[in-house]
């Protein structure tokens, strides 16, 4: 009883401290502590350190991406209060700190108007509370069952699904053991844990972890199931049962708008719709692809649903490079313009801009400023961007942006040597290599370490790396970075696929004319 106390002092504290910063005597009515949709998250520790890093990652946001990061936070002494807003539905949130030598990491279901306290001592980070057996549920599910992130396809589907099959089993299985441990009786919980558990299992039966990724963890890589499929069945006589790898799942499974809240639904869902749901035999990534997907999602959901599958749609295939030819791109844009008018209010407009933005660098050509920004060669000698494509015409060139401190961007030069060097040949590709390192000595230590990975005579590292004119221009604000310019040196695509994802790279590069 006395920490309860003693965590509502802190919330007072915190409260009335903001009201002075901003008002000289305002009554403790209109400071609203707890409003519609708002979060608290109060926290108390033997060790001030993870405070100063503190951040909770919203897995069931409105972005694109899945998630996003929320780091408003004030600590005063030995305690932290987080406070988040706009929660309207339950959602699936991340702690995230750590200290010299240790880490915290918590999951937990977040319901409108919830206040969540928890404690750091020995190193130990428990949630404490009247809900503390719901809210630990995620961290404990994650210490008591395996991980699908250690869990690799290796070549065989049919073997991969048996895998993904068992893991989901044995969580669904402590699920049920831990609620009936826990006399846990919510109608909300029980739904969202248990949507959430089979939409994470159908996301990993439609995209297998290809990539590896450090030691044991395992990304899902650039080939989506089909494409594994085709490959894998190519040689046999039987034919693939979509039917019998993923069970008894309809497109009805997936009309709850009241799960769009759910982490796991909108990957799930989105990845269904292009390997399963459309059934069009069109080429992938292609318009009229594009099209039979759209359709599928105008033709079977609401409103608040349709709204994300088709924002999702868009950002897909423009990552996939759909738009950036001249076959495509005015569609491209026509469409997005056309999501904009049918859901001028959408969550997703900003995703919807940059996209466009992206678009429009289509067959321009750089700026002098960007032309002109210096680079340093391994032997020391500095020289214009420009200078490196006057060397050579009639060759297309790839920029790759990548630093010696990235291990995605190390993992790409490394894995992609043979496809690249095909693609010299058979297409006339120059490479280039930028560095936005800002320590030169680690660039050229890393440099003598990829030698017989890269090209020597295409190495630099980038003056003011980030901040050069070229890197303002391109907004070089995540590694590793490809762009793909035309033989007239214009830009064809901003942001390319990896060329590990080679099907689809060696697409756009034979678009080139």
């Amino acid at each position: 009883m006395r920490k309860i106390i003693f965590y509502i002092v802190i919330v007072i504290v915190v409260f009335s401290c903001n009201n002075k910063s901003n008002s000289n005597h305002q009554k403790i009515k209109d400071t609203n502590i707890v409003k519609k949709g708002r979060v608290l998250i109060i926290g108390k520790t033997d060790d001030l350190r993870p405070f100063n890093h503190f951040t909770v990652f919203n897995a069931s946001s409105a972005s694109l991406n899945h998630g996003n990061c929320i780091t408003d936070r004030k600590v005063i002494g030995d305690s932290i209060v987080m406070e988040i807003d706009s929660i309207l539905e339950p959602q699936l949130l991340h702690l995230a700190s750590s200290s010299k030598d240790f880490k915290y990491r918590a999951t937990f279901m977040a319901k409108p108007n919830d206040t969540i306290f928890f404690e750091i001592k020995n190193k130990r980070f428990s949630i404490k509370g009247e809900k503390a057996d719901e809210h630990n549920f995620y961290s404990s599910l994650r210490d008591s069952t395996p991980r699908y992130i250690h869990n690799p396809y290796k070549g065989s589907i049919i073997e991969y699904k048996s895998r993904v099959d068992s893991i989901y089993r044995k969580k669904v299985d402590f699920f049920n053991k831990y609620v009936r441990r826990h006399n846990i009786t919510s109608k909300s919980f029980i739904d969202f844990v248990e949507s959430g558990l089979k939409y994470s299992h159908l996301y990993e039966l439609i995209i297998p972890r290809t990539q590896k990724n450090g030691d044991s963890f395992y990304l899902a890589g650039p080939e989506e199931l089909f494409t594994i499929i085709q490959k894998e069945y190519s040689s046999k006589e039987q034919l693939f049962n979509f039917k019998d790898y993923l069970g008894d799942i309809t497109i009805d499974d997936f009309k709850d708008e009241s799960h769009l809240s759910i982490g796991s639904f909108k990957p799930a869902l989105s990845v269904l719709i292009r390997n399963y749901f459309a059934t069009s035999d069109h080429p992938s990534y292609s318009k009229e692809k594009f099209l039979a997907e759209k359709a599928v999602i105008e033709h079977n959901f609401d409103e608040k649903i349709k709204e994300y599958a088709i924002a999702s749609l868009i950002a897909v295939y423009n990552g996939r490079g759909f738009g950036h030819s001249k076959k495509n791109v005015s569609f491209f844009k026509n469409a997005i313009h056309e999501y904009g008018k049918q859901y001028p209010d959408s969550e997703y407009t900003k995703e919807m801009e940059y996209i466009l933005e992206d678009l429009n660098y289509f067959e321009l050509k750089l700026p002098e400023s960007a032309l002109n920004t210096k680079l340093l060669s391994k032997y020391g000698d500095t020289l214009a961007l420009g200078e490196i494509f006057n060397r050579s015409n009639k060759r297309i060139r790839v920029i790759n942006f990548w630093t010696t401190w990235c291990p995605p961007c190390i993992s790409e030069i490394q894995k992609a040597q043979n496809f690249r060097d095909k693609l010299s040949v058979e297409n006339n590709v120059e490479w280039i290599y930028l560095s936005i390192d800002e320590d030169k000595k680690k660039w050229l230590e890393k440099s003598r370490e990829l030698e017989s990975y890269l090209n020597v005579r295409d190495q630099y590292l980038v003056i003011n790396g980030k901040k050069s004119p070229l890197g303002r221009y391109l907004k070089v604000h995540s590694i590793p970075r490809y762009i793909i310019l035309n033989k007239q040196n214009q830009i064809v695509l901003n942001y390319a696929p990896h060329p590990s994802d080679s099907l689809v790279f060696k697409r756009v590069i034979n678009s080139i004319e």
